[in-house]
């Protein structure tokens, strides 16, 4: 998939970035698992419909639908066979059961009182427009759930140093830069943390994309201390110990 170029739009710099998705790296590898029945039989995990109906000119249809075991060609019933739904497509249909063109739809967002309001969907941001008073204490990150990370960087020496030096400078005054980000798919939009990154001697900033918030719902009253101490078999230690990470926070760049 081609990226396309983004602006990056500070007080003091405007210039053209690329933008990629961050990539990860597992601390423990995922074991690869195999399921098996209590009688030694592979299992695997499948997505199955549970409810679908059939449409035709507005109406849903009866079905009368006949399944065959394919070796004796007998009658299964349907109530004892599950149907896997191996790849599947969207399609726009009116209330009559035609089909339409997402293309020649119009959208409206349903006001309070029940009436309509027509609307268009998002535009993909080309801009990011980091005012001034737009950035905030890095702290500002705490409370919300980040759902995608980019990389922000470019190949021209001269915007890699006019980020560097923008970089170097959000990062002494611990600042993220706030603003709103689109990818122009419809109505979703998020907010866009832009943070700069420095870790082994290089440099990059990151775009946080989010459009939630954590949301404790099971805070509860701390308990009286037990009497009798509760004996507890140890839990087996599969992360790298804490101490690895602080050792490696306190190398971070100031």
């Amino acid at each position: 998939m081609k990226i396309l170029p983004l602006r990056f739009k500070t007080s003091t710099i405007d210039v053209e970035v690329n933008f990629k998705p961050v990539g990860n790296e597992l601390l423990v590898p995922e074991p690869a698992i195999r399921m098996r029945t209590v009688d030694g039989k592979l299992t695997r995990k499948v997505r199955i419909v549970a409810k679908k109906t059939f449409q035709w000119q507005g109406k849903t249809l009866a079905v009368d639908m006949k399944l065959l075991d394919p070796k004796t060609q007998k009658e299964v019933p349907i109530l004892e066979a599950l149907e896997i739904l191996d790849n599947y497509q969207y399609k726009y249909v009116d209330e009559d059961g035609k089909m339409c063109k997402e293309d020649d739809l119009l959208y409206y967002a349903v006001q309070q009182d029940g009436s309509e309001k027509e609307v268009s969907p998002f535009t993909r941001t080309q801009v990011l427009d980091l005012k001034e008073e737009n950035w905030v204490p890095g702290t500002a990150l705490d409370g919300f759930l980040i759902t995608n990370i980019y990389e922000i960087f470019s190949d021209d020496t001269k915007i890699a140093r006019a980020l560097f030096e923008e970089a170097e400078k959000r990062y002494k005054a611990d600042q993220i830069g706030i603003t709103t980000f689109s990818h122009g798919n419809g109505f979703l939009q998020y907010y866009a943390f832009i943070c700069p990154l420095f870790k082994e001697g290089k440099f990059v900033w990151l775009m946080k994309l989010t459009n939630q918030k954590l949301a404790y719902n099971h805070l509860q009253e701390q308990p009286e201390p037990a009497k009798v101490p509760i004996r507890e078999a140890p839990t087996l230690q599969t992360l790298p110990p804490i101490q690895a990470l602080v050792t490696v926070s306190k190398k971070k760049k100031t």
